[in-house]
């Protein structure tokens, strides 16, 4: 008897340990969009865009924010965490009384929604209640249900509840909780309400910060420093580098001017469809590395420096491709579209592609 429930666990565990291997090696589909943070126009020009990633039909929308684990221990001096504090504090000032268990407190709201989406005053909670849990991706992706789609349908209760418990729009817009112009207001967050999903997925990674703030600064101050001999003596060698330095920023600022905009293909669709193809690529490497490798070399080029920031830029995108494919994993997606900045698009494509059981798809291929 004991032997054969012995090999009946044993079977099982089996079983289990081919279940969870067959899972984790699932093909995953990553649609991986280079976006840019600035998107100025009317939200309307924007809807050829989210129209195409709606037809994918992904099963997660993944945005770059950090995970809110990461964010609430990271140092004060991290970026992300320097730029979320404010906002905390405005919160909890507002916040008489912070729930006991938030993790619970946030659970049984969602589940609310999910059955009452219009129960506006549990939304404006849960708004709050995300940024109390460091969860600044879905704040911001409740904040904007709010504002874009439920506020017309405030009874003058609602409004005056949504301004004790956060605010106001304007208070929300000075503190870039509500962020007019972003990829997310324009494109990401209207994705994902219109598919039904049930939230954003934060995928940043800003372990290495303070290691790439070093790096940089290093190259800022060498390249200063070049800028300022090649002024006291213009014909120098450097003078050359410093115009091929030059001559990056201008490229980067006139791509794709030769393109005009048609009846059937907008400035916007253009400029998406551009920031997703190795030219950019090439252009937005040389603009953000001071010329970049094209320049490695140059006479009082600060390659070494430079080198170093590939280096942590490059930690940065393995660790957001790791975020990536373990949630994916985590929740059984099949098929995921991630909105990145563009300067991220080519180092992730790339760690993405060679990652076992894992497609990239362009932007640009989808129909």
């Amino acid at each position: 008897m004991k032997q054969s429930l012995l090999f009946l666990l044993t079977i099982t565990l089996l079983r289990a340990g081919f279940s969870s291997n067959v899972s984790a090696q699932a093909p995953l589909e990553v649609v991986l969009v280079a976006s840019s943070h600035g998107n100025p126009s009317k939200p309307e020009k924007y809807r050829p865009i989210i129209d195409k990633l709606k037809a994918y039909q992904p099963d997660m929308v993944f945005g770059e924010y950090m995970l809110p684990a990461e964010l609430k221990v990271a140092d004060d001096s991290t970026y992300s965490r320097y730029t979320f504090m404010p906002r905390y504090r405005y919160i909890m000032r507002r916040t008489p009384v912070v729930p006991k268990n938030l993790a619970r407190e946030i659970s049984k709201q969602e589940k609310r929604l999910r059955k009452a989406p219009d129960k506006h005053a549990t939304r404006i909670e849960l708004a709050r209640n995300y940024v109390l849990a460091y969860d600044r991706a879905n704040a911001e992706y409740q904040l904007h249900i709010l504002e874009k789609y439920q506020k017309p349908k405030f009874s003058p209760a609602d409004l005056a509840y949504f301004d004790t418990v956060l605010g106001g729009a304007d208070s929300l817009r000075k503190l870039k909780l509500l962020r007019p112009g972003t990829e997310y207001d324009r494109i990401y967050f209207p994705l994902v309400y219109e598919l039904g999903l049930p939230q954003v997925y934060p995928m940043d990674c800003q372990k290495y910060d303070k290691e790439w703030s070093q790096e940089w600064s290093r190259t800022a101050v060498a390249v200063e420093a070049l800028k300022a001999r090649v002024k006291a003596d213009s014909t120098s060698a450097e003078a050359l580098t410093a115009k091929k330095m030059q001559a990056a920023v201008v490229a980067y600022h006139t791509f794709g001017d030769d393109i005009k905009p048609t009846e059937t293909l907008t400035q916007e669709m253009i400029y998406y469809q551009f920031m997703n193809t190795p030219a950019y690529d090439a252009v937005d490497e040389a603009m953000n590395f001071y010329g970049g490798e094209a320049l490695y070399g140059m006479p009082g080029f600060p390659t070494e420096s430079v080198k170093g920031m590939k280096v942590q830029y490059e930690r940065r995108n393995q660790g957001m491709c790791e975020n990536i494919v373990r949630q994916a994993r985590q929740q059984g997606a099949k098929k995921v579209i991630v909105g990145v900045g563009a300067s991220h698009g080519k180092g992730m494509r790339e760690i993405l592609a060679a990652m076992p059981g894992v497609k990239v798809i362009s932007y640009n291929d989808l129909h």
